[in-house]
This record gives structure tokens, C-alpha cells and sequence, in this order.
């Protein structure tokens, strides 16, 4: 049944990391998020709300295919839960929620991402893009997402906690990635306050 987002009911249990790495195994998704951050760091840098997971559009359906059956899947579309095999098929679906049924508390969302065989590309500027060994790093033996994309995610509108995520990451970045993540912004995001940030 499709009903609106309500968050004095729709509580959050995060998957631990762990059980992500078990349902990411097959190499179609990887992790992302606030999450995957702290996994490059090798700490939790903050409390996170949250796990996230993103795969290509063209990967979503075999990638789904793959999660047991406890998890139940709901798109997440303008505000609106609806399971997923009931999803209007006029409105884009690039945010997938996953209910665990055995607690009842939402925990996993999957995100829809554009790339090709070559490369990841920014769904909100398609002319950005970045090769798959840059977008998404192998760390020990879990694909995560590469920090310069994910803070190019959250450089739209930033956040008390994405600052923290930035502050946290920004030295990991070499200087083609600073480079990168500087022309991206601008050319997605030019009124973004990190900006000037990555010069």
C-alpha cells in the first residue's frame, strides 16, 4: 500500500557494515553514504541514521534479485513509501527503502546511479563522470564508494554532518581527486558553500 513518509513511525535500524558486505558480495553495488566514509577512515567519525548502497540503474534489478526475502522493498518517491512491484511507473525511482521484517525498522536504502562499462557518471550533471577505479575503491574486499564522488553528492546542499563527513575525508584526497571534485562542483553545484573549498 502506498502511503506518505511519516518519521514518528518509520524508525531506522541499520544493517551493521558487515551484513552490507554479505548483500553487496556479488560486486554489483557498493557501499555509499555517510557509512562508506568511516569505512575509508577506518573509524566512526559520527552517529549515522543510515545505511546506504548504490548500484547502476542497469544492475538494480539482478542486484535486488540477490537480497532474502526479509527484506522488503519499498520505493521511495516524492515523500511517498510504496512496495517496490507497486511503484508508478511515472516517477523516477532512484531511492529504494528496505524494511527488515523482522524487526519492522527500515534498514537499508538503495540508491540508482548512472554509469556505463567505463564509467560512474553524477546523475544530477550527467556530464560528469569518473572511471569505476576512481569512483569506487576495493577496501578489503568491499567495493565503497570513492570519497571526491560521495562529497560531490552532498556539496548540493551541505549539512552540519556532511561539513563533518568533509572535514573528516578531505585528506584522503589526492591532488587529481581535489582537482576533480573542485571542477565538479562548479560545474554542478556552482552556488554550493564548498565551492571554493577543493581549489
Amino acid at each position: 500500500m502506498r502511503r506518505r513518509h511519516d518519521p514518528s513511525v518509520d524508525r531506522w535500524a541499520p544493517l551493521p557494515v558487515a551484513d552490507v558486505s554479505d548483500l553487496i558480495a556479488d560486486g554489483r553495488a557498493w557501499l555509499s553514504g555517510g557509512v562508506a566514509l568511516d569505512v575509508l577512515l577506518g573509524y566512526e567519525s559520527r552517529a549515522h541514521g543510515d545505511v546506504d548502497v548504490s548500484v547502476t540503474a542497469e544492475d538494480f534489478p539482478d542486484f535486488v534479485a540477490t537480497l532474502p526475502d526479509w527484506l522488503h522493498r519499498f520505493a521511495a518517491q516524492s515523500g511517498m513509501l510504496t512496495p517496490l512491484d507497486e511503484a508508478p511507473d511515472h516517477e523516477p525511482l532512484v531511492n529504494v527503502w528496505c524494511l527488515d521484517s523482522r524487526s519492522g525498522s527500515w534498514c537499508l536504502q538503495i540508491n540508482l546511479e548512472d554509469g556505463d562499462e567505463h564509467a560512474w557518471r553524477y546523475r544530477r550533471e550527467p556530464t560528469i563522470d569518473r572511471a569505476w577505479a576512481s569512483a569506487v575503491l576495493n577496501v578489503q574486499g568491499m567495493r565503497v564508494v570513492g570519497p571526491e564522488v560521495q562529497l560531490l553528492w552532498k556539496s548540493a546542499a551541505p549539512l552540519a554532518k556532511d561539513d563533518a563527513d568533509r572535514a573528516a575525508v578531505t585528506p584522503l584526497l589526492d591532488d587529481e581527486a581535489r582537482d576533480w571534485l573542485d571542477a565538479a562542483i562548479r560545474r554542478a553545484h556552482p552556488t554550493s558553500p564548498w565551492r571554493d573549498l577543493f581549489r
